[in-house]
């Protein structure tokens, strides 16, 4: 099985070579980002104003003209982060498999749209008949994708396959020598974290050195005590890599988030309060390997009576069982 794999998206193209390493599954990459690519004699599907991400017709017709050569030598492609990369092959006839990983909502666009519509009625249409397609496989990357597809008028049947969180030669720094972050608590640099609410004060408040900014990659994050995070978003890549590294992550409970929540709460489209229970923040399969708080005392006094050994112990446990169960979905695909 020869395969290439479209995207947009370091996470997803880290995570799925990963599967294809341990599936012995021969594949190849055509990205925005030219490095990647695995053909540099390939430009990389890239537009000015980041119009790559909004496929009109006249965009997929292109790619499909300009690559349909390099196309035809694959069994099989995987388009993720983003779906409308699928429209380059729903719309001009490819007849091999095609894998659909919905990551960051079907219809995503960048706004605003330059050159054309998008989402457009001919590319709801595309999607409607791909579902009836035995070629074709649409997998959300959470639940929320297919419900939130559903919503939409497209039957995703409810395929999820999830990161496994394994981590490939994309992320290139392995480093976790950095002995005097040990102590310190990580704040990943999002609006939540921030904006919302300003965590690094909070937690200087709570008597905890912390570090709020940019990091090098997820082994990064493996030189910190553990890291404190308000989600923002229905899932994300590194929710998974934390599994495999045994990252602790503290996050408000379901009950606090909604009790935190203001005018200046940001949720990646669409926020639907009463369906947080179906992000993989709020899954109750991760009730034991994610650490809630109720309060920000709750979260002292958490910080404070964890046993990091035993909880990273029962993070590469769960991971070890989530990585199997999702190359055992993907291989299912590949059969």
């Amino acid at each position: 099985m020869k395969v290439l794999h479209l995207s947009f998206h370091k996470g997803c193209i880290n995570d799925f070579n990963y599967v294809c390493k341990q599936l012995n599954i021969e594949c190849h990459i055509l990205s925005s980002f030219a490095e990647l690519n695995t053909n540099k004699d390939i430009d990389a599907i890239d537009e000015p104003n980041a119009q790559h991400y909004n496929m009109t017709s006249e965009r997929a017709s292109k790619y499909w003209n300009k690559y349909k050569n390099y196309f035809d030598e694959f069994d099989c492609i995987l388009t993720s982060d983003t779906a409308p990369l699928s429209r380059i092959f729903l719309q001009n006839g490819w007849n091999k498999k095609l894998l659909i990983w919905i990551c960051n909502r079907f219809d995503f666009s960048h706004r605003p749209v330059i050159g054309g519509i998008f989402p457009d009625k001919a590319y709801f249409e595309l999607l409607q008949h791909a579902t009836n397609n035995p070629n074709v496989h649409i997998m959300g990357y959470t639940a929320f994708e297919n419900y939130y597809a559903k919503l939409r008028g497209i039957e995703t049947k409810n395929i999820v396959i999830k990161p496994t969180g394994g981590i490939s030669e994309i992320y290139t720094n392995n480093s976790q020598t950095k002995a005097y972050l040990n102590n310190t608590i990580f704040i990943p640099p999002y609006h939540n974290d921030t904006k919302m609410v300003n965590l690094q004060i909070k937690l200087t408040q709570l008597g905890f050195e912390s570090y709020c900014g940019k990091y090098n990659g997820p082994y990064d994050l493996c030189n910190y005590k553990a890291v404190v995070h308000i989600p923002y978003a229905w899932s994300n890549l590194a929710f998974f890599e934390m599994f495999q590294l045994g990252i602790v992550y503290f996050i408000p409970s379901l009950s606090f988030l909604k009790e935190l929540m203001n005018r200046d709460f940001f949720w990646s489209h669409p926020l639907i309060v009463d369906k947080l229970d179906i992000s993989e923040w709020y899954d109750p399969e991760h009730k034991d390997v994610l650490i809630y708080f109720n309060s920000w005392d709750d979260l002292k006094e958490k910080i404070h009576g964890l046993d990091f050994d035993d909880h990273k112990n029962k993070l590469t446990t769960f991971g070890a069982a989530h990585s199997s169960d999702m190359l055992s979905r993907w291989m299912r695909l590949f059969t």
